[in-house]
């Protein structure tokens, strides 16, 4: 016999109250004073006998009623065991997710994690099937469920073990909401015939850090039979300093590049220093920079690049307890090495000229170096021995045999900018182009003298501009696509003779082309019909000729290296030189990888740290770092994960699960049994008898 609510069985208590109330000694309670009897002396009734029962039957009657209601409220069944075996615990099926993200790496937390897988295993019964899976910014799946694992059921726990045992921390971020949502579909997907009364629980091991993503949850409907039990992970030292240099290109190129350095608001910690790293040679503890910062706040520095270490590559931050990211690493600065070949009649230093103008906006910055050769007119556009110019600028008429020379270098790949001048370099350039021709009735102005547009109009301006082509697409934006401040007083009037090749990228307001470009074999040749001097336009003047001058370097060779790197597991973009040639990669490991021929990026970035490309003639080293909301490691409130959708459940072991699956089995029995009707019914059967026999045998109802 089995009680649903045993509680109730204190009712029967309420079952001495009818002997007690007939077996008390009574004595007269009520007092009425007489003005007779006043002076007369109290005289107490004497008890001769104590009450007694006279109708035992009634009693036990009215005694029987009490009890059946008492046992119907106790909602009683009937089983043939009273527990339940541990055996017979119905199966599950456990996902064990572990963080693997480089937050892990701080102090004693991995061993933490697999402290509580070891607990969560030794807990799984007989029949519980178990799946192993671990996240970063990616989920890695290593021991499946059911029939899609390597091992049987009971030899589950023992390789899950193995394999959480050859695990370790990565570099990488973590994404919490997709590693989740993931694992909740698969335990949905797994809930099939194979095991259709299985539960399904998720026991995610995670530092569960402020950083983690949590964003593909948003938009995740939670499976209801899904419940998640959290192990939130704390290291013995709070707190972390996170150090990042910000993204200013330019100024770490320069050698001198800020950071930022964060510490988080339960750390313990305020005095840091900053120092240059390279290689063996460690920069001398005397130039390391100190730094106070309270916890909750940050501090932006310029730490300038020691110059008698040229081989410095990282930034290391020390006085944090937690080091997994207080490296950073900036490659060294790399300056594009460009030549271009200027075909012209004008000096470099004659202030009318183009040339002068075109090494202005061509100036060296911190990412390219541009060379500017002036070959004459006997000496070849490529000396034997010489560099093939990334960039031929022609502004004067050509020989035949030039023009020749012209054709096959762009045809081979190179870059050409032609600069109509004047009516004999249209016509000396007509051998590149068959689909270009000046304009009929175009006056002759290529004198000096000449102070007006052909056609008596004062000047020309842009009036049509194809800003989705390369050398206008840094003026898309509204903010910088006005051209209307440039006037152009000489230019060539050309048309485009239909069928065309040449594309008119920008035109003037009178509908003639402006600025073209041309495919030629593999090479390109962009067309002027104007030049930039001050007698021809307004161009050189104008804040829009230095981006113009470098789109077209760009579009030559390339742009320049990146001095930024990326974070862990982000595709390195390989510099231009390497797509026709195989590459090989040095990593951080010291390991060497060749890619095939072609190759644009580089994927197996895995650690941080300076990856070099080599090449035939040089090294290119890139930097890779950590992601940056990976040093946010601040807990996250469990109740965050509530709040997106996520079920928790409570954790019980399996003598508790055993309990809570009886107790479960004593209500179903119950309410199949309904013992209680019967048990109500009797106590009205037995009311009934009482009331009829009271009634025939005691009119007044006493006992």
């Amino acid at each position: 016999m089995g009680w649903l609510t045993p509680l109730y069985l204190a009712g029967l208590a309420a079952l001495s109250l009818p002997l007690l109330l007939h077996l008390i000694r009574r004595t007269p309670r009520g007092r009425q004073a007489f003005s007779s009897l006043m002076f007369l002396s109290p005289s107490p009734p004497r008890l001769t006998r104590r009450s007694r029962v006279d109708h035992w039957l009634l009693l036990l009657l009215r005694l029987a009623a009490i009890a059946l209601l008492a046992l119907a409220f106790a909602r009683p069944f009937l089983r043939e065991s009273a527990l339940l075996p541990l055996s017979d615990v119905p199966s599950r099926r456990v996902a064990l997710l572990v963080d693997i993200s480089a937050s892990m790496r701080r102090d004693d937390l991995w061993q933490q994690a697999l402290n509580v897988a070891d607990g969560v295993l030794g807990d799984l019964g007989p029949n519980d099937d178990v799946a192993l899976y671990a996240f970063d910014d990616r989920l890695h799946i290593l021991v499946e469920f059911g029939a899609a694992s390597e091992a049987p059921p009971a030899a589950k726990p023992d390789l899950v073990r193995s394999r959480l045992h050859e695990l370790s921390p990565a570099w990488s971020a973590s994404d919490l909401g997709s590693a989740l949502v993931s694992v909740a579909g698969e335990l949905e997907r797994s809930d099939d015939a194979s095991a259709p009364t299985a539960e399904s629980e998720l026991v995610l091991i995670s530092d569960l850090q402020r950083g983690s993503k949590t964003d593909a949850l948003q938009a995740y409907e939670w499976p209801r039979a899904v419940r998640v039990r959290v192990h939130s992970l704390s290291p013995e030292t709070p707190g972390n300093a996170a150090l990042h240099v910000l993204a200013d290109e330019e100024r770490a190129g320069a050698g001198e590049p800020r950071l930022r350095v964060s510490n988080s608001a339960d750390s313990s910690a305020d005095q840091f220093t900053l120092r240059w790293a390279g290689g063996k040679a460690q920069v001398p503890p005397g130039e390391a920079t100190a730094l106070y910062v309270p916890p909750g706040q940050s501090r932006v520095v310029r730490l300038p690049r020691p110059e008698a270490q040229p081989a410095t590559d990282r930034v290391v931050l020390a006085g944090d307890a937690a080091e997994f990211d207080n490296v950073y690493w900036v490659a060294p600065a790399r300056q594009q090495q460009v030549t271009l070949a200027y075909l012209g009649r004008d000096a470099a230093d004659d202030p009318q000229g183009l040339q002068y103008y075109l090494q202005l906006a061509l100036a060296d910055d911190r990412s390219r170096t541009v060379e500017i050769a002036t070959p004459s007119e006997e000496e070849p556009l490529i000396a034997p021995a010489g560099k093939t110019p990334q960039l031929i600028v022609v502004a004067r008429p050509v020989a035949s045999d030039r023009c020749e020379q012209l054709r096959r270098y762009v045809e081979s790949g190179g870059t050409l900018l032609a600069v109509l001048i004047d009516r004999e370099t249209v016509a000396s350039l007509g051998a590149l182009w068959d689909d270009l021709e000046l304009a009929g009735g175009a006056d002759d102005n290529a004198t000096p003298a000449a102070s007006t547009a052909p056609g008596g109009d004062p000047y020309q301006l842009l009036g049509e501009i194809d800003f989705t082509h390369p050398l206008f697409a840094l003026f898309a934006d509204p903010r910088y696509g006005d051209f209307t401040k440039i006037h152009f007083w000489r230019w060539q009037a050309v048309t485009l003779r239909e069928p065309a090749t040449t594309r008119a990228v920008a035109r003037f307001d009178n509908g003639h082309p402006a600025m073209m470009e041309r495919a030629i074999g593999n090479g390109h040749a962009f067309i002027f019909a104007s030049g930039w001097r001050p007698d021809d336009s307004q161009l050189a003047l104008s804040s829009k000729f230095v981006p113009l001058m470098q789109a077209i370097i760009d579009q030559a060779c390339g742009p320049p290296p990146a001095n930024t790197g990326v974070i862990v597991h982000q595709p390195l973009a390989l510099p231009s030189p390497q797509a026709a040639q195989p590459a090989v990669i040095e990593t951080p490991s010291g390991s060497r990888i060749e890619l095939d021929g072609g190759a644009e990026s580089f994927d197996a970035t895995d650690l941080p740290g300076i990856y070099r490309v080599h090449d035939r003639s040089d090294v290119f080293p890139l930097a890779v770092n950590i992601a940056a909301a990976e040093s946010m490691t601040e807990p996250m409130d469990v109740e965050q994960l509530e709040q997106l959708g996520v079920l928790l459940g409570d954790r019980l072991t399996r003598s508790q699960r055993a309990e809570r699956v009886r107790q479960q089995r004593d209500v179903e029995l119950e309410s199949r049994q309904k013992v209680w009707r019967w048990l109500i019914a009797a106590a009205l059967a037995v009311l009934i008898a009482e009331t009829w026999l009271a009634g025939r045998r005691i009119p007044h109802g006493g006992l």
